[in-house]
């Protein structure tokens, strides 16, 4: 059972009979204060909530009017009531219209009346008080928005720079190519095939793809199509209706209207069965997609990417994969380079792994040594970038100084040293060691590098290049404009 709140009721008036009676009438009703003078009510009003103040017109030392004054510019949300007992009442009429008070009553009065008057009174109160609420929440919403904004401008500028195209870590000819495929894919709305070994950054350039086209504000939403069962996958592409199978409890969009206006990423394309192929196809023909156990189709604006680290040309001749959907996904092919193919980007890499380390971490790295790099350098890394980038953290955690040696490479790793045969002629010394806060810019590090490469294979050009991943005439052109030509 709930208690009935009361609420507060201060009477002032310099006649102590009239207090009296006020009080008599109202104390079953209302937390009653009564006080006789301007400056005794103020001091209740500082001290309490006060719904309604009940004030007699003319009293010595401070007015009824001068005191309401008073408290419309302290308590706004308090309703005010003037007493008179005079027959102009043209003043109080104003004040009415005005809003500096309420009401106004006449001595004597009827105790209904004054009961009624007041109740509005408390409804007037009761209405100021949520009208406030509304209005200091809507200022909290208003500066939570604008914070919110504000931290959307952030992170939109955040993804703009991560993947600009200018942060993609490479010198090699053939990331220059995904490059220039990227920026042209940008400025379209053609689907796109992404094709390369786990761990090369499929991924990575879709969303660059992405980020950097009319898309870019709207989402981006990544799948991968070899991790779900059938089943799941068309339900998580395509939604489905209340009730379609067991386990549907409620109707659900798929990715493809959920990303309406964005871009869909379908990563290991190569996974879906010929049944989900053929719907895949009706969605880039179309621009349609049907729920399952639903009987019409809904439109959607979504922009297909796609990538596999399989062949997917081999596929199709295998009958494994649609030939027209093979088509209708290759519209922009994109090939992503192993890393085993363009070496000259290892140690550029390192250097941005690790920068990136030193910005999070009160441990700096400062230095590798030259048999870490030329390690590095020279494994076939099966799992591309992102296993070169696993090795670099594991390293850079457990590095016991600020230069990365050969006892920092974990111990699974030591056994392919042993294997591992980089071309060192036996009079090379260790004149190259890779220091981080040395290296200013990408192509101060490639002229390192190429410089030590060279050194170590005693000059000879054609070696040099295949260590670094590229050919003879890519690398004569990389010395060329790093002035690198005698």
């Amino acid at each position: 059972m709930t208690t009935e709140i009361k609420h507060t009721i201060l009477c002032v008036d310099d006649e102590p009979p009239i207090l009296s009676v006020l009080r008599k009438i109202l104390e079953d009703r209302y937390v009653i204060f009564t006080v006789s003078s301007g400056e005794d009510a103020l001091d209740i009003l500082n001290r309490h909530e006060v719904a309604v103040v009940i004030v007699d017109q003319k009293m010595p030392s401070m007015s009824g009017v001068e005191l309401l004054k008073h408290v419309k510019e302290s308590y706004p949300y308090t309703v005010r009531i003037v007493l008179t007992a005079y027959a102009d009442i043209h003043d109080l009429v104003d004040s009415v219209n005005l809003g500096e008070i309420y009401r106004y009553i006449h001595k004597p009065w009827e105790t209904q009346t004054l009961l009624d008057v007041l109740a509005d009174a408390i409804k007037k109160y009761e209405e100021n008080i949520a009208n406030a609420q509304r209005k200091n929440q809507y200022e909290r919403l208003a500066i939570e928005k604008a914070k919110l904004e504000q931290e959307i401008v952030v992170l939109k500028s955040e993804i703009e720079k991560e993947f600009s195209l200018d942060n993609i870590i490479s010198v090699s000819p053939e990331m220059n190519e995904v490059r220039r495929l990227i920026k042209s894919a940008s400025v379209s709305d053609e689907t796109v095939l992404i094709q390369g070994e786990s761990g090369t950054g499929k991924e990575l350039v879709a969303k660059a793809i992405h980020f950097n086209s009319k898309r870019q504000h709207n989402k981006f939403t990544a799948i991968d199509c070899g991790a779900l069962a059938e089943n799941l996958l068309e339900s998580e592409l395509f939604g489905h209706k209340k009730g379609a199978f067991t386990g549907a409890f409620y109707d659900k969009k798929g990715l493809f209207e959920e990303a309406e206006g964005g871009t869909v990423f379908l990563d290991e394309i190569s996974n879906t069965s010929l049944a989900l192929q053929a719907k895949l196809l009706r969605v880039i023909q179309e621009k349609e997609i049907r729920r399952i156990g639903e009987t019409h189709f809904r439109r959607v604006d979504v922009r297909i990417i796609s990538a596999t680290n399989k062949d997917l040309y081999e596929e199709f001749r295998k009958e494994t994969f649609r030939e027209d959907l093979y088509y209708r996904l290759n519209v922009i092919p994109v090939q992503l380079p192993p890393l085993r193919n363009r070496r000259s980007d290892i140690p550029i890499l390192i250097n941005h792994f690790i920068n990136d380390h030193n910005r999070n971490s009160e441990k700096k790295v400062r230095s590798i040594s030259q048999e870490v790099l030329n390690f590095l350098c020279s494994r076939e890394w099966k799992g591309n970038v992102r296993e070169l980038k696993n090795l670099i953290n594991r390293m850079l955690i457990f590095a016991e100084s600020d230069s990365l040696s050969l006892n920092d490479i974990p111990e699974e790793f030591r056994r392919e040293l042993h294997d591992i045969q980089f071309s060192k002629p036996p009079d090379a010394t260790n004149h190259f060691e890779f220091k981080i806060n040395d290296i200013k810019t990408i192509e101060e590090l490639e002229r390192s590098y190429i410089r030590y490469v060279l050194h170590q294979t005693g000059a000879n050009k054609a070696e040099a290049a295949k260590l670094l991943g590229m050919k003879r005439t890519t690398l004569l052109m990389r010395m060329k404009k790093l002035g690198l030509m005698a």
